[in-house]
């Protein structure tokens, strides 16, 4: 279960999607059709689009294609792949087209087979295509989830459940070896600051996204300074109508309102969310005695503009506030802690063309400022023995620019440049004599290159390279990276990957000694999938080896090694049986690794090797009602026991963890609004759930859990300008 401060601000957020402003696709014509050969036998990766635009896509591996498209008038539509005598068929869109359906037959042409082709899907600055990808209904209907989109993607395949520490651990990395990206600029502070043993969800709204798509390792060579993974976000397009939507909960509340300012051109959005967990803690009591909040504020700007040629301006600010105190009585002793936290973040991204030349071009800024306190006070409490505080401040700049160029309609070439300036402070008082400050600033530079290409109907490839630098280590490290895609059958599709990856230090450390070198992972991973219209079978197994990990034993060096492997399998049902979809997951982690304080290699602390994930959710229209159930297993894990001698080190486990999480949301009217009323409780059978154990100098132990055993939620969603019931209707059907 994870704990109240973030299931109750996922919980928040949750039911708000349900409500969320219509995506700008909703009012766009679809086109779509399908792509044979002239047996009739279907053809994967044959590039579709509209000519003088940028809209279209690949067909997939039955020959279907469809995509959005926002323009009125008559184009030329078109379709081709190297080996193949391309098509061209002349379509009119008038405001009244909903669906323009057209289907190609396509020869051979004398091409040899062995040319080169890129599958171009869009203008895919992401890399995103095969990704594990979840929609925005799914985050909302997911049960015990609670719609954060981090907490989602701990559900699939390859993700450690480790519900004490905030972050994705993906194929035994730590958290801080995933890094988030929002329309391609990289999203420092994604999660909040909180308190110690408690897991923190993420600052952003997932209502602000259309596409979330997670990389569990051998990514694109367009993303840097992640050993283990990358979670792509891309915020929505152009509102499709002004909106008003509130909500009212046990936990606080929110106003967000959309403008459109110009049709299909320009529209502004703004949310207010406030959050203070105070009262509730008041009734169902909690293993910490919290004397100031959880109390969280946020506002939201975001602006979007499309200009004639096409070309999209999208701009996201957010600034936040959240603070705690609690009180925790361990061993005799009653501990108080204390956190202010203050973050802001913003980015600016364009995407279009300039000329035949897709550009991508980006800057983003965030910052925070975190001050936490521990005191120790007597047991008794009439006197107080003043340990310490620490206050963060931390800044960073990134800036990014990404060009594209389809070459002769055979292959394309991606070729960017990343620049990012890091500045942070860390200052300690240890009392009031006694006082540590580390501060350092960083320049980190990256050039870096890739292409996509086919060279066959049934084989393809990306290959990349990544060249990157910092100014504190001086290094300059090249990145291979190398994915080789053989469909050998009719929606059957055999992946192998490579990859060499980099990342700095984490800042904890880098004030100690500014010269640790790059940390290293080494990806291998073969995979396999199959998939059908309505289900997804994908089977993957892996290979990492780590190199320079950062060790504390006796100076802070870089002189850890470790390694991580496994597999993993995936199956998803989306529609065989009528109103129910789910998807089962399973992972075995084999990894050991020697950093920090670790004398030896050893099976980490956030490392179970077994999980296993089943998500369901049942939909039941005559009502309408939507059910969300999600059960979640993990293996025991190591944790410390200072009993033992060295040789025992982590060699003690949990006990196995089991949580089931249900959300169900009825959908109806009130106040002359749409509404949607949500329940959801967490650890729904009351499975006791031990992460770890702490130790006192006596050597009798405590188990760290969660903040209650379970958590509860009643909350009533309103909106006014779109009814968005049967948006969220249609999206559970389909």
């Amino acid at each position: 279960m994870k704990n109240v401060v973030n299931i109750t601000q996922r919980v928040s957020l949750s039911i708000i999607v349900w409500l969320a402003t219509v995506s700008g696709t909703l009012a766009q014509t679809i086109i779509k059709g399908k792509i044979t050969d002239p047996k009739g036998n279907a053809i994967e990766g044959v590039s579709v689009g509209v000519s003088e635009t940028f809209a279209g896509a690949s067909t997939e591996s039955d020959g279907s294609y469809s995509f959005h498209f926002n323009q009125k008038g008559t184009f030329k539509l078109y379709a081709k792949m190297v080996g193949l005598d391309a098509q061209n068929q002349i379509i009119t869109v008038s405001d009244s087209t909903k669906i323009v359906e057209v289907s190609f037959k396509m020869k051979e042409s004398n091409v040899l087979l062995n040319d080169v082709v890129v599958s171009t899907r869009k203008v895919d600055f992401l890399g995103k295509k095969a990704l594990m990808e979840l929609h925005p209904m799914e985050l909302r209907a997911m049960g015990g989830t609670n719609a954060d989109i981090a907490n989602g993607f701990r559900n699939t395949p390859g993700v450690q459940t480790v519900n004490e520490s905030t972050g994705l651990f993906v194929r035994g990395g730590t958290n801080d070896e995933t890094k988030v990206y929002i329309d391609g600029i990289n999203a420092n502070n994604f999660f909040y600051t909180g308190s110690p043993e408690v897991s923190q969800r993420g600052r952003f709204n997932p209502e602000l996204f259309s596409g979330n798509y997670f990389s569990t390792g051998g990514f694109s060579a367009l993303f840097g300074q992640a050993l283990s993974s990358v979670l792509m976000l891309e915020t929505n397009t152009i509102a499709n109508r002004s909106t008003i939507s509130g909500n009212i909960s046990s936990i606080g509340s929110s106003l967000e309102y959309n403008k459109v300012l110009k049709p299909e051109k320009l529209s502004v959005g703004a949310t207010i969310n406030y959050s203070n967990l105070s009262p509730y803690y008041g009734i169902v009591k909690q293993n910490r005695n919290f004397n100031d909040g959880p109390e969280f504020a946020d506002f939201i700007f975001h602006a979007k503009y499309k200009f004639k040629d096409g070309n999209i301006l999208k701009i996201l600010g957010t600034l936040g506030t959240n603070k705690t105190g609690f009180g925790d009585a361990r061993f005799n002793k009653n501990l108080q802690y204390n956190l202010k936290s203050d973050n802001a973040f913003a980015s600016v991204a364009y995407a279009g063309a300039i000329g035949k030349t897709f550009i991508n071009v980006g800057v983003g800024a965030s910052f925070m400022n975190n001050v936490s306190s521990l005191d120790s006070l007597q047991w008794d409490g009439a006197a107080r023995t003043w340990n310490g505080a620490r206050k963060q401040n931390g800044f960073q700049l990134n800036n990014r620019i990404v060009l594209r160029w389809l070459l002769d309609n055979s292959m394309d070439i991606y070729l960017g440049a990343e620049h990012t300036y890091n500045h942070n402070t860390n200052r300690s008082f240890l009392s009031d004599a006694l006082k540590k400050s580390y501060e350092y600033s960083e320049n980190y530079e990256a050039i870096f290159t890739e292409s996509n290409f086919s060279i066959t109907q049934k084989l393809s490839a990306r290959a990349g390279v990544r060249a990157e630098t910092s100014s504190l280590t001086e290094e300059i490290k090249v990145s291979p990276r190398l994915s080789v895609f053989y469909t050998f059958a009719p929606k059957n599709k055999l992946t192998l990957s490579f990859g060499q990856f980099y990342q700095q230090a984490n800042s904890d450390y880098l004030w100690i000694n500014k010269k640790l070198k790059f940390q290293q992972a080494d990806h291998y991973i073969i995979g396999y999938q199959k998939e059908t219209p309505t289900t997804i079978f994908r089977a993957e197994a892996y290979r990492k080896n780590y190199a320079n990990l950062v060790q504390t034993l006796t100076d802070t060096t870089s002189t850890g090694k470790g390694y991580a492997q496994g597999f993993e399998l995936f199956w998803k049902d989306n529609g065989r049986i009528k109103n129910i979809d789910y998807w089962v997951s399973y992972s075995f982690l084999d990894t050991k690794r020697q950093y920090l304080n670790y004398p030896r290699e050893v099976q980490p602390t956030f490392a179970a090797a077994h999980t296993f994930v089943l998500v369901t959710n049942y939909f039941v229209p005559k009502v309408p009602l939507n059910i969300g159930f999600t059960y979640s297993y993990a293996s025991g894990r190591p944790y410390y026991n200072p009993t033992k001698p060295a040789s025992g080190f982590l060699t003690d486990f949990t006990p196995a963890y089991h949580n089931t999480g249900m959300t169900i949301a009825y959908l109806s009217n009130f106040l002359k609004a749409k509404s949607v009323l949500a329940f959801t409780v967490s650890n729904l059978l009351g499975n006791e759930q031990v992460f770890s154990y702490r130790y006192a100098s006596d050597n009798t132990r405590e188990a760290i859990t969660p903040l209650a055993r379970r958590f509860f939620y009643l909350g009533l969603f309103l909106n006014w300008g779109v009814d968005k019931r049967s948006k969220t209707i249609n999206d559970l059907l389909n």
